[in-house]
Formats: C-alpha cells, structure tokens, sequence
C-alpha cells in the first residue's frame, strides 16, 4: 500500500510549501506502511533532492539530529529524535513571514501503540480560514484508521520515476478546475493520460490509466 497526498485542501491556502508538506507527508506515510517505522535521515537528502532542494548541512546531539535544505524561495528543517520515535519537520518561505509556514508531524504514540502522520500550520491560519480540516494519518499495525485526503503514489526511488497517482475523482478535479502542480504550484501541462510539471518533474494520472502510463513510459525508455 503507497499513499499521497492530494489536492483537496489547495482551495485554502496555495502557498508552494503547502504542496512540499503533502508530498514528504504522503512518502513519510509511505515508508510507514511498508518499514512499520520512522524514515532515516537519508530517506530525507533523497526525497528533497527529488523536490529540487539542496542539502544545506546537519546539526547532530546526543538525541537529536537536525537536517537543513533550502531551494530558490522555501527551507525545510527535518529533526529527528530516534530515541522518541518522533520527527519533525517544518516548511516555511525564505524571504516572507515565518507565520505561514506548515509542519509536518510524524510520531509514534506508545499509549495508543500507533504511528500518527498529521500537517498543520506552524503558526495561523490565513484570514477566515478557521482550520485545514485534514484528518492525520493514522496507523495501528500497519492499518490506517484515518486517512488524510490522500490517494497512492508509485515511486520509483532508483529510476526517478516521480509518477503520482491520484484516486480518479481527485485527478479529475485537478485536470477539470486547472489547479497548478500539487508540489511546487507551476502550470501544468497535459499529455495523453497524465498530467506533467515541467517545474519540478512530477506526473500525475487518475488510476484507472495508471497502467496505460506506465506502459507509455516503459515504451519511451526503451526507444532510448
């Protein structure tokens, strides 16, 4: 099972890294499902390389290890406290007002025995918007309990793959309204099934033509 999130809270706030917090939010949930356990610091320098940021150095004490990358316009801190089961990890803009940055949470819940994934505002909440209204991920033995409004997601870590599929009424509400990419918010262009981002390289199709994609893109790397 792979999860990813959608884009079904653009309408509140479309701010670049809101888009950045659902993805590494989707691939935190991801490893979840499939390791029953937090990411390394290493899954970090290879998800942010694929949302085109740079590692920009480490913190390391005794129970804490704090890692920063930075692109053009947004920063992200990743910590990551092994001995709680917790990381944290906060997405805000270089050059604006802290207060509009987002979090993304990922913790382990002894009492409850369960792993939480959640992403919230860092601060407030633009003018009038009262809440996200986005239930955190939940996981009990491997099982979600509650599910953001996310749909799966098909990485390819090794091939650079950067396919995104949204359940069918998600991606169709992102082709029909002409919402920009999910993850950085640059137009999107439309090719045969998918929608691409020439920005940062993802594409998105509805799963009923996941197949009919992957088929196309086999058949484009074997041309090459």
């Amino acid at each position: 099972m792979k999860l990813v999130p959608s884009v079904a809270y653009l309408r509140v706030y479309k701010q670049a890294f809101v888009g950045y917090s659902m993805a590494l939010a989707g691939w935190i949930g991801e490893y979840l499902v499939n390791q029953s356990s937090l990411p390394k610091p290493i899954f970090f320098s290879r998800a942010l390389r694929k949302l085109n940021f740079k590692f920009m150095g480490e913190e390391r004490e005794e129970d804490e290890i704090i890692q920063f990358f930075a692109n053009k316009k947004v920063g992200v801190t990743v910590s990551h406290e092994p001995f709680n089961d917790t990381l944290f990890l906060q997405i805000y803009p270089l050059k604006r007002r802290i207060s509009s940055a987002m979090t993304v949470r990922a913790q382990y819940i002894e009492f409850y025995d369960q792993f939480v994934v959640s992403i919230e505002p860092a601060q407030r909440l633009p003018r009038g918007v009262r809440s996200l209204g986005i239930n955190p991920l939940i996981l009990e033995e491997d099982y979600p309990l509650s599910m953001p409004y996310w749909g799966m997601v098909h990485e390819d870590w090794e091939n650079d793959l950067k396919l995104l599929v949204m359940l069918n009424e998600i991606f169709d509400e992102l082709n029909d309204k002409e919402y920009r990419c999910p993850v950085c918010f640059s137009p999107l262009r439309r090719e045969s099934y998918s929608l691409k981002c020439d920005t940062c390289g993802f594409t998105f199709v509805g799963e009923e033509d996941f197949a009919e994609v992957i088929e196309q893109t086999g058949e484009e790397e074997f041309a090459f």
